[in-house]
């Protein structure tokens, strides 16, 4: 049975609280005082800012500022994929789990979509590094962007990876990140 994830989880941001409420679907910030108050609770309250931090997703869904080139996400590069061949049963495979996803996501949400993600990632026992099988895999993905257009599906579209990848022993992460101005969340 999966335990869903806690449904709330924050991230700082120019000095700004940004959360992510995973059982209504939605960001949102706090009113000016309410938000320098929190911040403070987190820097004086020793005891609480731990409290805090792992009441959120940051063991699972990272959810960290976007970063300018440089920052600390580092997506793979193109050259990380040379040599995969374009596979269209791979293709097939990522389009039908995508759409999966997406289907789970709006009738199920977003809170328990991750927390299945999660038992499947930690249920899974060996962990390889990432090497050409899931290179392969990644490709199909961005191949996959051809046949129907990835806009606006980054979310389903790295779970869906994420459950493919976890299948294949190999360790990986899902990670939201966001920025204020103007308004932007990315995975």
């Amino acid at each position: 049975m999966t335990t869903p994830l806690p449904a709330l989880s924050f991230c700082v941001i120019e000095d700004t609280a940004l959360f992510l409420d995973l059982a209504r679907d939605r960001y949102f910030r706090l009113p000016e005082s309410a938000n320098a108050a929190f911040l403070a609770s987190l820097v004086n309250d020793v005891a609480t800012a731990p409290a805090l931090q792992s009441a959120g997703l940051d063991q699972f869904v990272s959810l960290t500022p976007l970063r300018a080139q440089g920052g600390g996400i580092h997506p793979l590069e193109a050259a990380d994929l040379q040599g995969c061949g374009f596979s269209p049963s791979l293709i097939a495979r990522a389009l039908w789990d995508q759409c999966a996803i997406e289907r789970r996501l709006a009738r199920r949400g977003l809170q328990m979509v991750l927390s299945e993600l999660r038992s499947v990632l930690c249920s899974r026992h060996a962990r390889r590094p990432f090497g050409a099988e899931h290179a392969a895999l990644v490709k199909a993905f961005e191949d996959a962007g051809l046949v129907r257009s990835a806009i606006d599906r980054c979310l389903p579209r790295s779970i869906a990876l994420a459950h493919l990848m976890a299948k294949s022993d190999c360790a990986c992460q899902v990670i939201i990140g966001v920025k204020l101005r103007p308004f932007a969340a990315h995975c």
